[in-house]
């Protein structure tokens, strides 16, 4: 009831604008930008709409097309620019709501000395979205979907992916991923670059979309829009202390009705990461010194297959499947120093192997001529990993003479999660109001089987303290309701979703249960005031739910090194998240938003000392409230006749936990961080891509973070008339990129430095081959094609 009487109140007070605004009189233009020659389309073309007092820009979409929208009304001159071709001009345009076809012409005279291949923006800004065009990245080549991510303005990493403070929805062509933390993570550092189209960031995502986390993320894999057979080959090296390789191959063929497609990839790495520890317990002041070097060897296998089939005019049916198979070894030396008891080294030598298939069928019916679509998607998805370890521990007095028999452990950690979903998801447009309607059921199974044995008297015995089985079965039902309408200059969004919940986490090992059921209803809203095609105004509110992942629901202790572990705690309560946003857009250049979020429950990481002996344990546990403010300022512009495109991003966040009580978590400070991205347009088809990223010193509850900066550098040639692309990158180009912290508790002093290696050479060479020419009818569409298209036509 509160949820409507909210979206009645805006559509009342809107309906008032409407009328304000209606004295206005505006017009509109639309236009379509092609080759002259091919009669294909020209995408990210800028066009400019220049009249007597004021001028307005945009960017032609993937099929060309523009629209200037809410114009004040009078005689415009549209020009537009598109590198390697004559740019076109024309006077007395009048806005009467036409389209107008331009076709430019190739600037002969340019291309007679260097090839110019015309590329669109590496990262495209507005006020619902940010875009990611990763191919147009000379940096992102070689490299993995993670550390793609990571360059989206206002992007970082604090135990998992955040947006402006949000937790991330992650989806792979529209699908959620339903992976959390560290899974999460594994998943999109085996994804390879080279597979990915473009990535979205929707930072507010309506009601359509799960109300768990407050932003969503779109990674949107490469499938070619050519008829016939086309393809792509892939090959590549590098080194950073050690060498890596990768290769890999994708085809396509495209009839009218029918379309397959297919990839492989292949990526071996082989990295280090050193972490020096020192950490003073203050009940007992005993001070521990450790110090680490970790070997990680990765080899990386990623695949993917599917049809589109058009059963006619009205109905498409897909079917895909993709996976992972990924092979990962590590070997470790552990050296720490304990006051009073001597030195111990631990020598860990393990092997891991992750698979992860997933399966979609999907149905998309066009219901009737006025666009009511309703869809379909049925999702299986797997990740499955075996996890084995083998451990040497010897003790030793300060002069490094054994003092005990050395201590021969192993260990198995086996997991398995199983996703299944059906979703359902009906549109209806309308000329005053659009409707989007859905349902879907989501059922979760993750079994964490732990074995840790230890060798006495050559016999193997099981160590039923860190042994254990840890089932959870996590079941979501959900509906939803959008309604959005355009009154005059006013885009106006307002939808609930409703989700039912019941958790059940069983530890086979004690037979302890614990169940959770829960109903929740999550409103949000959106308003963006287009006072121009130059400038808009938005305002976002959304009630999320952050539920605990599971990994930090298993009660039993989870060996990280000699003196620390992890343990879950099963009572966490999902924590409840009020959302408040306000943006400003000005034009294609300038973008601010700031982020205001209100947390209850909200879960904390927490550190303590073991009941015995001298090992730290990190936990978690439920505060009363938290709060979230996030300002930022981004500029983009295309320089030197779009010679130059810089992209920079400047702002600040701060982050607290209230009622912290005796855990000592009222630790805050506000931070500050830049990002910029250049990439120029070189001659002889090169470009060059300069990028860095700097963050100050952050507080939160018991962390305190060290500043964190880096440079990344990119150089790419495109070869072989424009069918191949060489590219040469170094990552983190100064090895500045260290994490240094410490941790307050009551029961202990933490300082840390980690340092996994970042600064790695990349050479690839990409090649496309195939038929030029183009589908023109529309290709299969994810689920957030609807709001791509307000994008694409801003």
């Amino acid at each position: 009831m509160r949820t409507i009487q909210i979206t009645s109140t805006i559509l009342v007070l809107l309906s008032g604008m409407q009328l304000a605004t209606a004295q206005i009189k505006r017009g509109e233009l639309h236009g379509q930008v092609g080759d002259s020659l091919t009669k294909g389309a020209l995408p990210n073309a800028t066009v400019i709409l220049k009249g007597k007092d004021t001028t307005f820009h945009s960017l032609s979409n993937d099929k060309g097309t523009f629209t200037f929208k809410n114009i004040p009304d009078g005689t415009y001159t549209l020009s537009v620019i598109y590198i390697g071709y004559k740019t076109y001009s024309k006077e007395g345009i009048a806005l009467d709501g036409s389209s107008t076809p331009i076709f430019l012409a190739p600037d002969q005279q340019l291309l007679k000395g260097v090839k110019v291949a015309a590329s669109k923006p590496f990262i495209i800004q507005r006020l619902d979205r940010i875009v990611l065009n990763v191919a147009e990245s000379p940096v992102a080549a070689g490299g993995n979907a993670y550390d793609v991510v990571l360059k989206t303005p206002g992007m970082m990493e604090n135990n998992g992916l955040q947006f402006r403070g949000k937790r991330l929805t992650v989806l792979i062509d529209g699908r959620n991923t339903n992976l959390t933390g560290d899974n999460i993570k594994e998943y999109l550092a085996s994804l390879p670059s080279n597979g990915i189209d473009r990535i979205e960031v929707l930072p507010n995502p309506s009601a359509k979309y799960d109300a768990t986390g407050g932003a969503a993320i779109n990674i949107i894999t490469v499938k070619d829009k050519r008829l016939g057979a086309n393809g792509t080959l892939t090959a590549g090296t590098g080194a950073g202390t050690y060498a890596r390789y990768l290769g890999g191959a994708s085809i396509n063929y495209r009839t009218k009705k029918l379309n397959l497609f297919s990839s492989y990839d292949y990526l071996h790495t082989q990295t280090f990461a050193d972490n020096n520890s020192d950490r003073q317990l203050t009940a007992n002041n005993v001070h521990i010194t450790e110090q680490t070097r970790d070997i990680r060897t990765r080899d990386n296998h990623s695949f993917k297959a599917g049809m589109d089939y058009d059963i006619n005019k009205r109905n498409t049916i897909g079917l895909l499947f993709r996976g992972m198979y990924n092979l990962r070894n590590h070997d470790a030396l552990a050296t720490a120093t304990q006051s009073g008891a001597g030195i111990s080294t631990v020598n860990t030598a393990g092997d891991a192997r992750y698979f992860n298939p997933a399966v979609n069928i999907y149905l998309k019916s066009i219901l009737d001529s006025a666009g009511k679509t309703l869809v379909v998607n049925a999702d299986y998805f797997n990740y499955n990993r075996k996890w084995n370890d083998d451990l040497l521990t010897r003790y030793y007095d300060y002069k490094f003479i054994e003092l005990l028999p050395s201590l021969v452990q192993r260990d198995a950690l086996p997991s398995d999660n199983t996703i299944k979903s059906l979703a359902v998801d009906y549109t209806q447009p309308g000329k005053s109001v659009k409707l989007e309607a859905g349902a879907k059921v989501n059922f979760n199974t993750i079994d964490n089987d732990v074995l840790w044995q230890e060798q006495i008297n050559g016999d193997w015995k099981t160590d039923e303290g860190r042994s254990n089985r840890f089932i959870y079965e996590e079941n979501v039902n959900a509906l939803y309701l959008n309604l959005s309408k355009t009154f005059g200059k006013f885009d106006v969004q307002a939808g609930v979703r409703a989700e039912q919940t019941n958790t059940e986490g069983r530890s086979v090992t004690s037979g302890d249960v614990n169940k959770n059921n829960y109903f929740n209803v999550f409103p949000n809203a959106s308003v963006t005031f287009n006072q121009s095609e130059l400038q808009q105004f938005g305002f976002s509110y959304q009630e999320k739910i952050d539920r605990p992942r599971f990994e930090i629901l298993n009660p039993f202790l989870i060996y990280v090194s000699q003196f620390s572990y992890t343990q879950g705690n099963p009572n966490l309560r999902p924590s409840i998240s009020h959302n408040f946003e306000l943006s400003y857009a000005r034009g294609m250049e300038w973008m601010a938003a700031f982020t205001y979020q209100h947390h209850q429950q909200v879960v904390a990481d927490v550190f303590k000392k073991a009941a015995t002996g001298n090992a730290v344990i990190s936990t978690y546990d439920n505060v009363s409230s938290g709060e979230y403010l996030d300002g930022s300022v981004s500029y983009s512009k295309r320089l030197l006749h779009n010679k130059w495109s810089t992209v920079n991003n400047l702002g600040a966040f701060y982050a607290k936990y209230n009622g912290s009580g005796s855990l000592a978590l009222d630790n805050a400070q506000v931070t500050a961080y830049f990002t910029t991205t250049n990439i120029f347009q070189l001659p002889q088809s090169f470009k060059l891509e300069l990028s860095g990223r700097y963050y100050s010193p952050m507080a939160m509850g018991q962390y305190r973070f060290n500043s964190r900066y880096a440079v990344d550098f990119g150089l790419s040639k495109t070869i072989l008339d424009k069918a191949g692309t060489i590219t040469l990158n170094v990552s983190d180009v100064f090895n500045t990129l260290v994490n240094k912290y410490s941790i307050t508790s009551p029961d202990l002093q933490l300082h840390d430095i980690s340092k996994v290696e970042s600064r790695i050479v990349k050479l690839q060479f990409n090649y496309k081959w195939g038929n030029k020419n183009v589908k023109a009818s529309a290709v299969r569409k994810t689920g957030i094609e609807t709001e791509k298209r307000r994008v694409e036509n801003n």
